[in-house]
């Protein structure tokens, strides 16, 4: 029986695929693969590609934050899912040690498609703690930066629309079709 691999898995070292961290939502729903994507031996685990799974399997979309120095890539810190599988929430740390007190933390809702970043729901300088903490039913709890390390606790499902006080252009990816993004910044 052959396995048929989307183009992301078949691109996939076989070192690599032996470290990828798999999430299945605790619905057992869709799922969120972590692949440690790094170039420079010792240290793929630095940056990654994560690829978000539809339901039947196929791939959503992937992003990934691999350099081509190694030094200017993202990392998966922490992936988790929220306890009513509706969002993937996931904290990444620069692979070249850059702002090592920020540690940028995304999302993806399955249901809209969309993956967002949570730092810009805050009028701070960024989320500065990669261990963030879950609760039902999806509630994060971590810190943001504001001079000191201030503790913040929001319900994904209450956010309000997609804004950003820290840049421009709010972080937002719409996740369908299969696209592998390569973000500038997370």
């Amino acid at each position: 029986m052959a396995a048929v691999m989307t183009t992301a898995e078949a691109a996939r070292p076989a070192n690599q695929q032996e470290k990828e961290r798999q999430y299945t939502a605790p619905d057992g729903g869709v799922r969120v693969v972590v692949v440690p994507v790094s170039k420079e031996a010792g240290r793929s685990e630095y940056e990654s590609r994560i690829e978000f799974k539809s339901n039947d399997g196929n791939l959503a979309c992937a992003l990934d934050y691999s350099s081509k120095d190694n030094e200017h890539g993202f990392g998966v810190v922490k992936a988790q899912w929220t306890p009513d599988s509706q969002y993937f929430v996931f904290s990444l740390t620069s692979s070249g040690g850059h702002q090592a007190w920020h540690a940028p933390t995304q999302f993806w809702s399955p249901k809209d498609g969309t993956i967002r970043s949570l730092d810009d729901y805050f009028w701070a300088a960024g989320i500065s703690k990669a261990d963030f903490q879950l609760t039902a039913p999806n509630t994060v709890k971590t810190e943001v930066w504001k001079d000191k390390a201030v503790p913040v606790s929001v319900e994904l499902a209450a956010l309000p629309p997609l804004r950003s006080w820290r840049k421009a252009r709010p972080f937002s990816i719409d996740c369908a079709g299969g696209r592998i993004f390569k973000p500038d910044q997370p």
